[in-house]
C-alpha cells in the first residue's frame, strides 16, 4: 500500500506539472508554420543536482499510475488540427462510464480504480531528493513505452465538442468520425514537477504506425528553457 500511496501522491503532482504547460499557454503560430521536432532523445539520463549534492533516490514505479491516458480537462495536447491521446493502459479495459475528463481514477474501498486496468503500457522511474515520505514530488520522472503504446488522433474540434459538457467517455472518443488509431513502438516521457524544480517541464515523444499503415511522429515539449513550447504531430 505504501508504493500505491506514493504513486498516487506523485500522480497528483504530475498532473500539476502538465497543467502548467497545457496547449492554452503555447505561443500562437500561423497555420502554415511548421515547428520542427526536438532532438530524438528527450529523456534525461541524469537527474538535476539537489541542493544537498547527494545522489538522488531512485524508485521504479513500473508504470503503475492511477490514470488511463494523457487526456483530461487540463491534459490535452493539440496542434490546431489534431489532438493526440497517449494511453498508459489499454483503451479496451477503461470502464465505459468513467469520465476521462477527470484524468485520475483513484482506488477506493472495493474498487481498485485504474489499477484494475493491467498491465500498463509503460514503465516508469522516479528520482527523489530524499524519498516520497519527505519530499513533495520527485525531481524527475521518466516513462518509457513497453513496445506497443496505444496512441489515438482525433480532430481537435471533435475533442473540444466532446469536452464541452464536462464528461468524456472512452466510447465517445471511440465513436469520433475522425479517429485514427495507432501504436507507438517507441515512447518516452519526461516530467520535472514544479514542486521540486524551479522550472516545471513535460516532454513526450511517440513514433509508430497507424492501423491504416501510415507512420506517425508526436513531439511535445512545454517548459524546456532551450526549446519553444510546442505540440508537433506528423502523419505520413
Amino acid at each position: 500500500m505504501q508504493v500505491v500511496a506514493a504513486t498516487i501522491l506523485f500522480a497528483v503532482l504530475v498532473s500539476s506539472c502538465a497543467t502548467t504547460n497545457q496547449q492554452d499557454s503555447a505561443p500562437s503560430l500561423p497555420d502554415n508554420t511548421q515547428v520542427p521536432p526536438t532532438e530524438a532523445v528527450v529523456i534525461e539520463t541524469e537527474p538535476p543536482a539537489t541542493a544537498e549534492a547527494k545522489e538522488p533516490v531512485r524508485i521504479e514505479s513500473n508504470g503503475d499510475v492511477p490514470f488511463y491516458a494523457r487526456f483530461g480537462e487540463n491534459e490535452t495536447f493539440s496542434n490546431g488540427e489534431w489532438t493526440v491521446i497517449v494511453f498508459y493502459r489499454s483503451p479496451d479495459c477503461i470502464p465505459a462510464d468513467f469520465n476521462l475528463n477527470q484524468f485520475f481514477h483513484f482506488p477506493s474501498e472495493g474498487n481498485p480504480g485504474a489499477f484494475a486496468c493491467a498491465p500498463p503500457t509503460t514503465t516508469s522511474v522516479e528520482y527523489w531528493a530524499n524519498g516520497p515520505q519527505t519530499d513533495p514530488a520527485p525531481l524527475v520522472a521518466e516513462m518509457t513505452g513497453l513496445g506497443a503504446v496505444p496512441v489515438w488522433f482525433i480532430a481537435q474540434t471533435e475533442v473540444e465538442a466532446a469536452m464541452a459538457d464536462g464528461v468524456v467517455t472512452i466510447g465517445e472518443l471511440a465513436e469520433s468520425p475522425s479517429l485514427l488509431k495507432g501504436s507507438a513502438a517507441s515512447y518516452t516521457e519526461l516530467l520535472h514537477p514544479s514542486q521540486s524544480n524551479t522550472q516545471s517541464l513535460i516532454q513526450f515523444k511517440a513514433e509508430g504506425t497507424l492501423e491504416d499503415g501510415r507512420s506517425f511522429l508526436v513531439d511535445v515539449s512545454y517548459g524546456a528553457p532551450d526549446v519553444t513550447d510546442h505540440t508537433t504531430i506528423e502523419i505520413q
